[in-house]
């Protein structure tokens, strides 16, 4: 299993670096907005779980901007925020607006942080594939259930007649990705292609059947109430 943990000299290729109390200072280039992390960072959990958060946020692909948006659950921005300060302890303002749809976007404009979470966190910008970074499939167990965990909070859902836990997703890559790291955990999955959405475009559904595989996905479960309670409403009709 490899090491999460990013050593100074890996940093130094991105960023300038001086030390700050008990953190480091990073800056990326002329950038104003410095970000605060400890030396050697931890790719752990909580990085897991903020990189689970994105199929719903985007790096602006000139990587000045981090945004996440969400229409139903506002308890997701603020994990988003939270997420933010724990990992990064930014300085600069972290914005929320409602757009023209009733959606709510919260971002905030930090060369450094977007060029961290592009470099070393590996997310994709918006102009990419949605992928899972790399280092997740090398990591521990935990992290790689933090990871699924998030994911399926944003796109999971379970059928209502509680017989496929299903996953949706516009990127088949990622799709390939959710599959692998499923199968890491002994999870058997299938990929169908589909057309669906508002915009009736091309995804990808990866779809889990069977006892055996729902009483190992117990671990990751669910923390959204709806489907929270219709999880539990499947351990009991398998008896898991």
């Amino acid at each position: 299993m490899k090491s999460n943990k990013i050593t100074k000299d890996l940093l130094e290729r991105y960023f300038e670096i001086s030390p700050h109390y008990s953190k480091y200072k990073l800056k990326y280039g002329n950038g104003r907005n410095n970000i605060f992390i400890k030396i050697p960072f931890q790719l752990d959990e909580d990085c897991a779980r903020f990189a689970g958060m994105m199929p719903d946020g985007s790096l602006i692909k000139d990587l000045m901007r981090i945004y996440f948006h969400q229409k139903k659950d506002l308890n997701k921005i603020k994990l988003f925020r939270d997420l933010i300060t724990k990992i990064f302890s930014p300085k600069n303002k972290i914005f929320t607006k409602i757009d023209k749809k009733g959606c709510t976007d919260i971002y905030t404009n930090s060369k450094t942080l977007a060029r961290f979470c592009y470099h070393i966190i590996g997310i994709p910008k918006s102009n990419e594939q949605m992928r899972i970074p790399s280092w997740i499939f090398g990591s521990s167990k935990s992290v790689r259930i933090a990871y699924l965990q998030q994911a399926y909070d944003m796109e999971g859902t379970i059928l209502k007649s509680l017989s496929e836990i299903r996953f949706i997703t516009k990127d088949e890559e990622f799709a390939f990705d959710i599959k692998k790291i499923l199968a890491s955990l002994d999870i058997e999955s299938y990929i169908k292609p589909r057309i669906g959405g508002i915009n009736r475009t091309r995804q990808y559904r990866i779809s889990i059947y069977k006892k055996e595989n729902f009483a190992k996905f117990k671990e990751i479960g669910f923390r959204i109430p709806f489907n929270k309670k219709r999880f539990v409403q499947l351990v009991k009709k398998y008896n898991l």
